[in-house]
């Protein structure tokens, strides 16, 4: 049995791809933008002491460690926005109470939101590393970080596309406005 055989990664394919609503978007762009880390983390591996690339080594050790640091907060994401998600599922369910369910709707909301910005924003500074493994890792594994690049756009662009959809709903218009122009500073990495 191969790795990829991992029970988990197959429970959460066949959740991804079932008619619930969770895990969904959000989570797949985070667990996409782990694996752009995770590949970034493996070329600066393969860099590291390699011949011709001694003089990288320092440098390589640093870009893995934090290829390492993204991979792990990205991972974790994956979880963080099922879980947002599925509390502004809650809070819609609950019976109409007046203020107190929109400010719970809101709030959720808000969350539901921060998290993807959070795998936009994260992503970004992967495909930052991409890039930087593209043009200095060891040319062995170029095709390993440009699809490290790849991978790192497809995450800005999910994550952002779950931010757009959330903001829709947010009735706080300045925190919306807010979050709308930092999502454009991401999508400037692209």
């Amino acid at each position: 049995m191969s790795s990829f055989e991992n029970k988990k990664i197959k429970e959460f394919l066949e959740e991804l791809s079932s008619n619930s609503p969770t895990p969904g978007g959000g989570a797949a762009a985070a667990l996409v933008g782990s694996l752009a880390a995770s590949l970034v983390e493996m070329v600066a591996r393969l860099t590291i002491a390699k011949k011709g690339y001694e003089q990288l080594t320092s440098q390589m050790k640093t870009t893995g460690r934090k290829a390492a640091g993204y991979r792990r907060r990205l991972t974790a994401l994956v979880g963080e926005d099922i879980g947002a998600f599925n509390q502004v599922m809650t809070a819609y369910r609950l019976v109409k109470e007046g203020k107190s369910r929109e400010i719970k709707i809101e709030k959720a909301l808000k969350k539901a939101t921060e998290v993807p910005l959070e795998t936009a924003v994260l992503s970004k500074e992967v495909l930052k590393l991409a890039r930087e493994m593209t043009k200095k890792g060891n040319k062995t594994a170029k095709s390993d970080a440009k699809s490290a690049e790849f991978l790192a756009q497809a995450a800005i662009r999910s994550a952002l596309e779950n931010v757009k959809i959330n903001l829709d709903s947010i009735k706080d218009r300045q925190w919306a406005k807010e979050i709308r122009a930092r999502s454009l500073l991401v999508r400037k990495a692209l």
